[in-house]
């Protein structure tokens, strides 16, 4: 239980930080504004993926 907790962790905070370097390294405009909003949506649903699965959804 502890060692997929941990990894959950690690996946969620290397996602975050990989999320943030991107955002900061895209150039502005639409096409910046699409990445942001795919890779804010891989952030959420490494999250949620988990607690969906606790409940069995």
């Amino acid at each position: 239980m502890m060692e997929a907790l941990t990894a959950y962790i690690k996946t969620i905070t290397a996602l975050t930080i990989f999320s943030a370097l991107a955002g900061i390294l895209l150039p502005a405009g639409k096409e910046r504004r699409y990445a942001e909003l795919v890779l804010g949506l891989m952030v959420l649903e490494a999250v949620l993926h988990p607690l969906l699965g606790l409940l069995g959804t």
